[in-house]
């Protein structure tokens, strides 16, 4: 081969070079803007304007990336503003005026919590009898008919549901799932019957809204009633039950600036005694006292205060405070 032809290959394979070099830069510049527009894509984020509920304790991050530096831990069951969602599972948080990023995974329509709200007594009690736990030999009425308003004649069975449906309205606003033992007058459970219906469903907490009477119209207060640590029936639930009946109390009167007459501590009540969730009954205060009769039957602002109060004792109990 003489020089001339030697060099003319050379020239050639220069070019060919040349020209495979151009043509992979122009497919990795028509290739890295596609791609680079789809994952932009994929992070766009929707406005929304959504609450949700961590579902278990998660970090808020920076930017939507799991390699992302942490900023604020989030407790289980607490509430987040969502103003954002994208395609890849990624949700938009503001809190305290910024913006965070969280896993839409980790979050929940609903705070996890399931609260069973029984409104105590009937329009018409029932005298029959029924165990006071499982197995007792002892027995009482299945369900007795309630008290009176002294001043207001109204009588407890229609206060309590009237308090039980608002404590349902307070609750849900806070996420929770909410499960009502009666919704009418009309019908015919026992306690037991109540127990167990909040057994079947699995409550995180019973609560059972009442209010109190005495022979004596001075008698004031607000009160909750537990089992005693030796109750047979509630071994297992004692200190749940415990724990529930003071978080409740304290932050009824809290609410109300009602008198704290503490913890009743009885073995005698079959809805407790039947209960296998942690349970209280709130005794909102006395029928028989004039001044409290018309608060908690007449009064709007006082009727929000006891909701207010339970509802933040239910979270107290709950550490969601």
């Amino acid at each position: 081969m003489n020089l001339s032809n030697e060099r003319k290959l050379q020239f050639t394979a220069i070019i060919l070079a040349a020209f495979a070099l151009i043509a992979a830069v122009a497919i990795t510049l028509a290739i890295q803007p596609q791609e680079t527009y789809a994952h932009e894509k994929a992070l766009a984020f929707q406005s929304v304007e959504q609450i949700r509920y961590a579902k278990k304790t998660v970090w808020l991050l920076k930017t939507a990336d799991q390699a992302a530096d942490k900023t604020i831990q989030v407790k289980k069951s607490r509430k987040l503003q969502i103003t954002g969602v994208s395609k890849n599972g990624w949700s938009q948080v503001t809190h305290q005026g910024k913006l965070y990023y969280v896993e839409t995974r980790h979050l929940s329509k609903d705070n996890g919590y399931l609260v069973v709200i029984d409104a105590g007594h009937q329009k018409k009690g029932n005298s029959k009898t029924e165990p006071i736990g499982p197995g007792a030999k002892q027995k009482k009425a299945k369900v007795a008919s309630g008290a009176t308003g002294n001043h207001t004649r109204i009588p407890e069975y229609k206060l309590t549901l009237k308090m039980a449906k608002k404590l349902e309205k307070e609750l849900k606003a806070r996420g929770y799932q909410v499960k009502m033992v009666r919704t009418k007058h009309n019908v015919n459970m026992s306690n037991s019957q109540r127990a167990e219906l909040a057994n079947h469903a699995g409550a995180d907490v019973f609560i059972r809204i009442h209010a109190n009477s005495s022979a004596s119209s001075s008698v004031s207060g607000a009160l909750t009633i537990s089992p005693t640590k030796n109750n047979k029936y509630c071994k297992k639930i004692y200190k749940k039950c415990n724990s529930l009946s003071k978080c409740v109390l304290a932050e009824f009167c809290k609410a109300t600036g009602a008198k704290n007459r503490g913890v009743m501590y009885t073995d005698t009540m079959s809805g407790i005694n039947w209960s296998k969730v942690p349970v209280t009954i709130m005794e909102m205060g006395f029928l028989s006292n004039k001044k409290e009769d018309k608060k908690m039957n007449k009064s709007a602002a006082y009727q929000k205060r006891m909701t207010k109060g339970m509802a933040n004792g239910i979270d107290k109990y709950l550490k969601r405070d």
